[in-house]
């Protein structure tokens, strides 16, 4: 059988695609009024993997599927000042999780971690292609803020990594 795609085939199977810049989130700091909305700049949807178990058999290696693992997910975040500080509020999360000066552990698992969602809307922005629900967050890590006296035309940002139990996916 030939293969016998043209580019009237192609557009029709693709459409108008999806656009990366179409997305919302919904991240709300326990402990904390803040809610993060606009500020994530740029991020990826969270990936997992299942890897295999390999069993030897007479030379071979059956793969069967092991446990999924979730990867650590981190996102791009603008510096804020108007409802607060991000990276401080960031920081004082952390700070809840494992005390910087005491290494002490206050932590409160149900009161500490937060679901958070992202949601990718199509082309106009007006219908929800997917949602995914992250659960039980926190952060892992958060990144370092570049200052410089050069920097113009640019606004503050820095990263942010955390940790979560699973996602789901809603349509």
């Amino acid at each position: 059988m030939a293969f016998n795609l043209n580019l009237s085939d192609f557009k029709e199977a693709v459409g108008m695609g999806t656009r990366p810049n179409r997305y919302e989130v919904s991240m709300k700091i326990p402990n904390s009024g803040y809610e993060m909305k606009a500020e994530v700049s740029a991020l990826s949807l969270p990936d997992s993997n299942v890897p295999p178990i390999g069993v030897p058999f007479r030379g071979r290696v059956l793969k069967l599927p092991g446990d999924r693992r979730y990867a650590t997910w981190g996102f791009t975040v603008y510096d804020t000042t108007e409802n607060g500080n991000l990276w401080e509020e960031l920081h004082n999360w952390s700070e809840r999780i494992n005390e910087h000066s005491t290494n002490k552990t206050p932590f409160v698992y149900e009161d500490d971690t937060q679901n958070w969602s992202i949601t990718h809307y199509n082309l106009n922005g007006d219908k929800q292609i997917k949602k995914i629900m992250l659960h039980n967050c926190w952060p892992s890590n958060v990144g370092s803020f570049d200052l410089a006296y050069g920097a113009i035309d640019t606004l503050s940002q820095f990263t942010c990594q955390v940790e979560y139990e699973f996602f789901t996916v809603e349509n």
